[in-house]
């Protein structure tokens, strides 16, 4: 386990019912690609490092994938590698009426409730590998850019009705449905 596999459920409870078509954008070595398999009819699994094992080997920016042809897109651990507006609308733009964005991703602290939610997240990151052990999911480092206020004001304008939470392990969740 690790700080991103630990928000996997919530990511694979965001999927809805039916789903014909997925996205794992940012998918590394497919760990999360392979157990999103059970819950949609077709699952595509883009990164754009070499070293990772995704299926399709590309920049989901730029891969000439049709608007709308989701039903469901996955972004773990992503979107800080991305800019965050071009980002946001592809993925927006990805999606078919009805279909759902989950995002757990990773913020730039900057208020004091950061630094304590950090806080409070070092000794459970530290049980949690204790308990599970570490699973390297051999992804690149990069540290965020952006504040949880400016992914919020980013989410506000793009993806109305986006729900947006903070959470511990350094992370934050969003799911938006596309109306």
């Amino acid at each position: 386990m690790n700080h991103n596999t630990y928000y996997y459920d919530l990511v694979l409870r965001s999927i809805p019912p039916n789903c014909k078509r997925a996205l794992d954008a940012g998918c590394g070595r497919g760990l999360l690609t392979h157990r999103m398999v059970s819950r949609c009819a077709e699952v595509i699994g883009i990164d754009s490092d070499p070293h990772g094992s995704g299926f399709v080997q590309g920049d989901v920016m730029s891969y000439p994938f049709e608007e709308g042809s989701f039903d469901f897109i996955a972004v773990v651990a992503t979107l800080h590698h991305l800019p965050l507006i071009p980002a946001l609308t592809r993925f927006r733009d990805l999606l078919a009426p009805g279909g759902v964005l989950a995002i757990v991703g990773l913020y730039r602290a900057r208020r004091r409730a950061d630094y304590a939610v950090s806080a409070v997240a070092l000794p459970v990151s530290w049980i949690l590998r204790g308990i599970h052990g570490h699973t390297d999911v051999g992804a690149p480092l990069q540290t965020p850019k952006e504040t949880l206020g400016e992914i919020k004001a980013a989410c506000d304008a793009l993806l109305p009705g986006a729900i947006l939470k903070r959470r511990l392990l350094f992370r934050y969740s969003l799911v938006w449905t596309k109306r």
